[in-house]
Parts: C-alpha cells; sequence; structure tokens
C-alpha cells in the first residue's frame, strides 16, 4: 500500500463475521462528509482504492495542523510559556529574544495567534476541517 496508508478508526457494534456493516450517519451539516469517510472506507474494505483527495489535506494543512497539534501537546505540560512555545517549536534556529525584545517582536504576535488557533481547534474548530473544507488555510 505504500504512502497512501489511511487510518480508519470503526467501532463495530458486533462481529463483522456475522453479517454485512452498517452505518449511522446523523443528517447534520456534516452529513455529506460523513457519507463521503462512509464511501471512502466501503471502496477500501473492498480493495478498490484509498480514499478520495476529498478527505485529505493539502501539505500544507498537514504541517499546518501537525504544529497546531504540537502547540496543543506542548501547552498541555504546566506552565509552558508563549516564549517557550516559539523557541521550541515555532522558530527553533533563531533567537526569539526576551524580556521588551520578545514582547514587542511580531514572533510574539505570531506565536499568540499560533496558540490561540490551536486552542480554537481543540474546542470543536476541528469540525470546520471536515465540513465543507471550511478549514482550508487562506
Amino acid at each position: 500500500m505504500g504512502e497512501n496508508r489511511i487510518m480508519h478508526r470503526i467501532w463495530l457494534r458486533c462481529d463483522p463475521a456475522h453479517g454485512a456493516l452498517a452505518a449511522l450517519i446523523p443528517c447534520d451539516g456534516m452529513a455529506e462528509t460523513r457519507l463521503q469517510a462512509v464511501a471512502d472506507l466501503e471502496r477500501w474494505l473492498r480493495g478498490i482504492s484509498s480514499a478520495s483527495a476529498v478527505s485529505r489535506p493539502t501539505s500544507y494543512q498537514a504541517q499546518r495542523l501537525d504544529l497546531l497539534l504540537s502547540i496543543l501537546d506542548l501547552r498541555g505540560e504546566l506552565d509552558v510559556t508563549s516564549h517557550e512555545v516559539a523557541r521550541r517549536l515555532i522558530y527553533p534556529r533563531l533567537d526569539v529574544g526576551r524580556g521588551s525584545a520578545w514582547k514587542s517582536s511580531p514572533e510574539r504576535r505570531r506565536t499568540q495567534r499560533l496558540i490561540r488557533e490551536a486552542e480554537a481547534l481543540a474546542a470543536g474548530g476541528y469540525r470546520a476541517l471536515l465540513a465543507d473544507r471550511a478549514g482550508r488555510q487562506k
């Protein structure tokens, strides 16, 4: 399968050997996205093809999501400041300064924006990534 591997998480309420699988899809604003995911899974189970391009993030999106998730992981540790986030994740090869140099820097403002974006993602904003590609970055 190579580099086109995709992880599917499935909750089976019975032994799949006893019959066909069924999917319960809520009819809400994400129904179309969920139906596409089920169609992708069904094709994969039959060995026909990998997931559709609609369900995969662009390279830029994947890198940005990786950064946002890394920020959330790091911020999950106690007493991690925005300066530490910048130093370890966003600007690892740059001396981001200290004190007033840091407080007035564009790097600090960008770091704070990324932290807010990561926190919004964790608070439910991740759903926008799934609905009509609303999570596509500008």
